[in-house]
């Protein structure tokens, strides 16, 4: 009876300190996909604002959905997904943007904000959201809509 008492002693705190640090590595884990998605959208966002597509291409997924108001929508590859969007931007020229609502807790972390801009001298809003996906293990751009 005493062994099994003493096993029993030794096993408690065991599987406590299992479980401690199971708990620590998942909230660690949790803590980088969030400040590497934080880290994406800061660069959609910076992109966004002053119209450089560049900021955030190289996050492009290699089909992306793109829905805009000048009526362009589909899925297009990262390459062309660029040049949509550039010209985009080129004709409906940011005055500025921000993200107000993050949502991360999901397996396709997404973001909708407000853009700002200037259209032959006439100032418009628009409305974007942003999904991401992860692809091989890194956060990339999966769908962009602004209307």
């Amino acid at each position: 009876m005493e062994s099994s008492k003493s096993k029993l002693r030794i096993r408690i705190p065991i599987l406590i300190i299992s479980f401690i640090l199971a708990t620590s590595m998942l909230s660690i884990a949790q803590e980088s996909k969030s400040r590497e998605i934080n880290k994406l959208f800061i660069k959609i966002e910076e992109g966004l604002s002053t119209g450089s597509v560049d900021k955030f291409s190289v996050y492009f997924n290699s089909r992306n959905y793109l829905s805009l108001a000048n009526g362009s929508s589909g899925y297009f590859s990262s390459n062309q997904a660029y040049y949509i969007i550039k010209d985009y931007l080129s004709i409906y020229k940011p005055i500025s943007f921000k993200f107000t609502n993050i949502v991360q807790e999901t397996n396709s972390p997404f973001a909708a904000g407000n853009l700002k801009y200037n259209n032959n001298g006439i100032r418009g809003n628009a409305t974007v959201f942003v999904t991401l996906q992860l692809i091989d293990n890194q956060w990339r751009i999966s769908q962009i809509t602004i209307n």
